[in-house]
């Protein structure tokens, strides 16, 4: 198990030095990025796929996600995004697990902006909230415009009755659901008048 976690540790190390490179190269070309984070299972992984047509792995499990994927995406005025999808939050991150995942949510501290997915057909969907800007905290992630994008909207049973759809930390909110395709465009007009 020991050298697991050595050869884990090592990998990580890489990883670390790649991404710092590849997020100087961004800099230098003044991209803007928009992190894509939340809790785990609210739907990044889809919603980066439907923006961008990647093929980003999409499944129900934890940590689904380690490394992020960063795709490309030319918005109407020509400007140039930069998507990365992050690991998902959990509640109750160990600490050796934050800092295990450090390399891939500080990706979220780089950005120029926070798209923060919140998979609104979850009762929870409000604590699971408040785990993510506790996390962002941890990480020193506070002075990012954040937009919040309450997604899965097909499966709410009563229409809008089971979701709020507010949240005060960020700049403004929008509801889609990126597997069905539904609020895109909003999403999209509104990631524009931030940037």
């Amino acid at each position: 198990i020991r050298e697991r976690i050595a050869v884990l540790n090592r990998q990580l190390k890489r990883m670390v030095v790649t991404r710092d490179t590849m997020r100087k190269q961004r800099m230098r070309q003044e991209i803007k990025v928009a992190a894509i984070i939340g809790y785990t299972n609210a739907g990044k992984s889809t919603l980066l796929n439907t923006l961008t047509k990647a093929d980003v792995l999409e499944e129900d499990k934890l940590f689904a996600t380690l490394d992020p994927a960063t795709k490309s995406y030319e918005m109407e005025n020509g400007q140039q995004i930069l998507f990365t999808d992050t690991v998902g939050f959990i509640n109750k991150l160990p600490h050796h697990l934050i800092q295990a995942f450090r390399s891939t949510l500080e990706e979220a501290k780089y950005a120029d902006m926070i798209l923060h997915v919140v998979d609104c057909s979850d009762e929870n969907y409000d604590i699971h909230m408040r785990v993510v800007y506790e996390t962002l905290k941890q990480l020193g992630v506070q002075d990012k415009p954040v937009l919040t994008v309450f997604n899965k909207i097909d499966k709410w049973e009563n229409g809008l009755s089971g979701c709020i759809c507010k949240d005060e930390n960020s700049e403004d909110v929008v509801k889609i659901s990126a597997k069905q395709g539904i609020g895109i465009e909003e999403l999209l007009e509104k990631v524009e008048k931030i940037f």
